[in-house]
């Protein structure tokens, strides 16, 4: 990676509110020289050698969050359009928001046209059916968390109750 994207990175890292130590571990650096290096950045916006770019924010705060774990994921309204989210607003809803969005998305991808092909494996390339595989990606997901869930409430009952009313107190999923 050249000097100038660590750079880069690092400030808008820094800038999400991360310290030097966390930048340092997601980027392989020492916590100095991530320190370092978003200060450079932060001179060069000043100098007018770069400018502050909210987009570039953006997509350093995407790769910190997929490079957590989290995972963007498709899905589709009851209207048929596509919007996206992340594995883990999924994992803040509450069980019968799960149930819906399961229920919305698995009926428009087992009633698409092209519901059989998108079964089968991808193909090299551009991939025509790749929102639809991600619908049924998505589907898998919502109903790996509610079995989680199930499966939670069998064997700690009064635990699941407490992690259940911090996760619905969160907000729910945001359209992107």
């Amino acid at each position: 990676m050249s000097d100038e994207y660590v750079e880069e990175a690092c400030y808008y890292l820094t800038e999400l509110n991360l310290s030097s130590e966390e930048i340092g571990k997601q980027m392989n650096l020492k916590p100095e020289q991530a320190r370092l290096a978003a200060l450079e950045y932060g001179k060069k916006i000043s100098a007018g050698r770069a400018k502050y770019d909210e987009e570039a924010k953006q997509f350093w705060a995407r790769i910190l969050r997929e490079n957590s774990g989290d995972e963007k994921i498709t899905l589709v309204d009851e209207k048929g359009r596509y919007y996206h989210g992340w594995k883990s607003e999924l994992q803040k809803m509450t069980t019968q928001q799960l149930v819906e969005l399961l229920v919305v998305n698995k009926n428009y991808s087992d009633k698409h046209p092209l519901s059989e092909f998108s079964k089968t494996q991808p193909v090299v390339g551009y991939d025509p059916l790749m929102p639809l595989r991600n619908i049924r990606r998505t589907v898998s997901l919502i109903d790996e968390i509610l079995q989680r869930r199930s499966e939670d409430e069998a064997s700690g009952g009064d635990e699941a109750e407490e992690v259940r009313k911090k996760r619905s107190s969160k907000p729910s999923k945001k359209r992107e």
